[in-house]
């Protein structure tokens, strides 16, 4: 649009020119035969105008010289000017020209275009339906495997509880059989020596004892008193175990002090440390976090090599919390870590205070 506006302009420029040239012509020609009509009036009245008429006459005449004289300059200018016009016209033309055949040729090509724009576009669609599918799609598959995933999380965690939970029980258990083991072992012993006893004393000849048959008889009524003041205690692994079958069955008050008196009983044997770990236990249960952060660590202060004081470090950390000493349960916890670092106690207490989780070494 821009060019025909241009083009028009410089037709108008140059019809312009034409015209003006055209006008010019015209004048020249008037003023030419005014110019002799002025000549042939001045000849015929010549004798009748006074010097002053003659002279503005004269003065008309060389104005009328001059205005001439620039009229066929400007017009010779505007000749000298037509065939560079008349050419430029022509290259105006010729490039029109090729614009029209341009215009037509981008005009014929448009419906095409504009065709295959369209089928571009519905194959951008269509890709772009089948992506949206094939996310939506995938973003179901992902969320599914998630809840699977958790699903499995969370049958893990069960099982290693459970795993954990049978674990310590049979640990428990063990420790049972090998005290009824030693309780066995001492009573087997028990039972050697005496007979041992037996033996050395009905070792002597016969005649020897059938002259003094009286002192045999009464060295066993003096032995049968000594036995009946003293009676044996009951074997410690069976009170350890009637103490944590109660713990079990959630009587803690009546379990605590089940294993105090085993403390008291059997000062000091191999239960000890389970004892005390289980006493402060009982008052975990029952929330008297005060009392069981004192028991694990009469725990911790006399058997600190138990198997049971990573637990008893974990269980006192999360009574100080429980008490609102995040301070104290921290350090409790951190000391847990540095002190048992590859043992799950130490997990769940980086957990609980947010520090990274150990890699587990492959086996």
């Amino acid at each position: 649009m821009v060019k025909r506006d241009r083009s028009a302009w410089r037709k108008m420029r140059i019809a312009g020119s034409v015209i003006e040239g055209r006008i010019l012509s015209l004048q020249s020609k008037k003023y030419h035969s005014l110019l002799y009509f002025l000549l042939f009036t001045s000849a015929l009245f010549f004798g009748c105008a006074t010097t002053e008429d003659v002279g503005r006459l004269q003065w008309d005449i060389n104005e009328l010289r001059s205005e001439v004289g620039k009229i066929k300059q400007r017009y010779q200018e505007i000749e000298a000017q037509l065939p560079k016009e008349a050419e430029r016209l022509s290259e105006l033309r010729s490039e029109v020209g090729k614009i029209k055949e341009r215009y037509q040729e981008i005009e014929a090509q448009l419906p095409k275009e504009a065709e295959r724009l369209s089928e571009k576009l519905k194959e951008v669609e269509e890709g772009q339906r089948a992506t949206g599918k094939a996310v939506s799609d995938l973003i179901m598959k992902v969320q599914t495997m998630s809840k699977d995933v958790q699903s499995l999380i969370g049958r893990f965690d069960e099982a290693r509880y459970s795993s954990e939970r049978n674990l310590k029980e049979l640990t428990a258990k063990k420790d049972a059989l090998i005290a009824q083991l030693k309780e066995v072992e001492i009573s087997v012993r028990e039972l050697k020596e005496r007979l041992a006893r037996m033996e050395s004393e009905l070792t002597p000849q016969r005649p020897k004892l059938a002259e003094e048959p009286a002192r045999s008889e009464r060295t066993l009524a003096e032995e049968e008193p000594k036995k009946e003041e003293k009676p044996p205690k009951p074997p410690i692994v069976d009170v350890y175990m009637e103490a944590y079958n109660t713990y079990k069955a959630g009587k803690f008050k009546e379990a605590r002090e089940k294993f105090k008196d085993i403390l008291k009983d059997y000062p000091e044997n191999e239960y000890s440390d389970n004892a005390r770990f289980w006493i402060a236990e009982t008052y975990y249960k029952e929330k008297a976090y005060e009392d069981a952060i004192l028991s694990y660590e009469e725990l911790l202060r006399k058997n600190p090599q138990s198997n049971k004081a990573p637990e008893a470090l974990l269980k006192q950390g999360l009574a100080f919390y429980a008490i609102k000493e995040d301070e104290f349960g921290r350090l409790t916890l951190e000391k847990l870590i540095k002190k048992f670092p590859n043992s799950e106690e130490a997990r769940l207490a980086r957990k609980k205070i947010g520090e990274p989780q150990t890699p587990k070494k492959k086996k």
